[in-house]
């Protein structure tokens, strides 16, 4: 068993840390003039409400504000007037009904990977949820985790006891909560396995109300399915129970150019129909004599080494090109979160305008799909860090009602298809972002069409309209949810959902 403890911060810990004359920490809020006040000014004040007493820190300095103004996508901005740092689960049920008796938005941020203003909020309360990070323990049983902690450490902890987490998203650097959240899918894990929500035995959610609540498939059920994929809208989930399998210790991953579209969606449907691979799928490179690169991975131990000629069985001549490279299985995991790194500590990637597209699309229309779409890609609609994904996922397996795909009468796969766009220059790009988000847009309404649905990570615009239909069968039932345990409709306003 692993265990890691981190207590509460407090607030002379936080001063330490962070430099007492840089803080302005917060004593509570003025209710006619709607701002968070010092102590000094609560003085003066007629309409104060005082903050509750906190094992974290309440603060809103310049530094933190800014910090909480935009995520990932650099594409929205929206400034909060405070950022709670908890130091227990309290800290945010508390703050949270505190916002709700006050009508103030709240906002949790894990690693603000999100990419169009998903956890941000203007005015109102950010909870950085990065403060609560103890894994309590690991087991056969699985991990019992704070959402804030990052599955890349997950992983390294839990590979340490002989396991890995079920369902592994493709960057590393995000939190459990954040993605249990938005959903949780990557081409890293098993195509077969579902996604990350389909993996949570057990949360920990603080309401709208601010209460604290277990919540399983046999406890509070209807709160777990409203927290599980449920982008932040019922409540805040703050600790949770996710399933670990036995981990293999080295992956060989093959991979294969293709001249053109069809031949690789032929080979890939082969290699998924038979089940033999551990992961699959492509990084389209759209322009070149070989848009699409199949990689196909499997993982193994040491003396069971893969056969190549085995595995590769059956397919088109193009696969006699196979190449292979292997990998540590954390080296493996850890491939698209290096690179990413890379590419922030180099090329300023974390300033760049990110509005990256992120579409499901059903198994009947994915071919003719990524065939209108791809070859007409120009630089600017990946940019010099950008690429496309493709990969299959087994429609099967994945079964949380608020994780919307597409109907599964296409046939038994569903693809995700994305078109993951990186400025060429870093910094803010009003007139670049409002191009591409309308772009991302058509790519949205084509693949509704056809009867695929949106991916709600990237930067598409949706109007009430859009998420009505989004949610489909289930738009009355999750709106019956926010209206239960989010009855102040405070929480999380960034999506633009209700």
């Amino acid at each position: 068993m692993t265990e890691r403890q981190s207590g509460p911060v407090g607030r002379r810990q936080f001063l330490a840390r962070f430099g007492a004359g840089t803080l302005a920490l917060v004593a509570g809020f003025d209710l006619l003039t709607r701002q968070w006040v010092t102590e000094a000014e609560a003085a003066d004040s007629t309409s104060f409400a005082t903050a509750p007493p906190l094992d974290g820190t309440l603060v809103f300095d310049a530094e933190s504000l800014a910090a909480n103004a935009h995520d990932q996508g650099n594409i929205v901005f929206r400034t909060p007037c405070a950022v709670l740092r908890p130091g227990s689960v309290q800290d945010i049920g508390k703050m949270v009904g505190f916002c709700a008796d006050h009508g103030i938005e709240v906002a949790p941020a894990g690693a603000h990977h999100a990419m169009f203003g998903q956890p941000l909020v203007s005015g109102g309360l950010v909870v950085e949820m990065r403060s609560l990070d103890t894994i309590h323990s690991i087991g056969t049983a699985g991990a019992d985790v704070d959402a804030g902690v990052l599955w890349k450490d997950l992983i390294e902890a839990a590979y340490e006891e002989g396991l890995t987490p079920a369902s592994i998203t493709s960057y590393t650097r995000t939190t459990v909560g954040g993605t249990l959240s938005m959903g949780g899918i990557g081409m890293m894990s098993s195509y077969r396995v579902g996604a990350q929500v389909d993996h949570a035995r057990r949360l920990q959610v603080v309401t709208g109300e601010g209460r604290a609540r277990w919540c399983s498939g046999s406890q509070n059920s209807d709160l777990f399915e409203a927290a599980l994929a449920g982008l932040g809208q019922c409540g805040v989930i703050t600790r949770a129970t996710v399933d670990l399998v036995p981990a293999k210790q080295l992956a060989r991953t093959y991979r294969i150019g293709y001249p053109d579209i069809p031949t690789f969606f032929q080979d890939i449907r082969i290699l998924a129909n038979r089940g033999e691979f551990d992961s699959l799928g492509s990084i389209p490179q759209p322009g070149t004599a070989q848009p699409l690169v199949l990689w196909a991975t499997v993982f193994h131990n040491p003396g069971d080494t893969p056969d190549g000629s085995r595995l590769l069985r059956g397919l088109s001549p193009a696969a006699a090109s196979a190449a292979f490279e292997d990998y540590s299985y954390l080296d493996y995991m850890s491939l698209v979160t290096d690179m990413y790194d890379a590419f922030a500590a180099n090329l300023d990637w974390d300033a760049k305008v990110k509005p990256w597209s992120d579409l499901f699309l059903p198994d009947g229309a994915v071919e003719q799909y990524v065939e209108s779409v791809f070859p007409s890609l120009t630089s600017e609609d990946l940019g010099p860090t950008g690429f496309g994904l493709v990969f299959p996922m087994l429609r099967s397996s994945y079964g949380r009602p608020l994780l919307r795909l597409p109907d599964a009468t296409s046939g038994p796969w569903v693809w995700l298809v994305s078109v993951l766009t990186d400025a060429a220059r870093s910094g803010p790009d009003p007139e670049f972002a409002s191009r591409m988000a309308d772009r991302n847009y058509r790519f949205y309404q084509d693949a509704a069409a056809v009867g695929g649905v949106r991916y709600p990570h990237g930067a598409c615009p949706f109007t009430e309209a859009d998420w009505r239909a989004h949610y489909g069968s289930m738009w009355q039932k999750f709106t019956a949810w926010k209206s239960r345990y989010d009855p102040s409709g405070v929480l999380t306003p960034g999506p633009g959902i209700f």
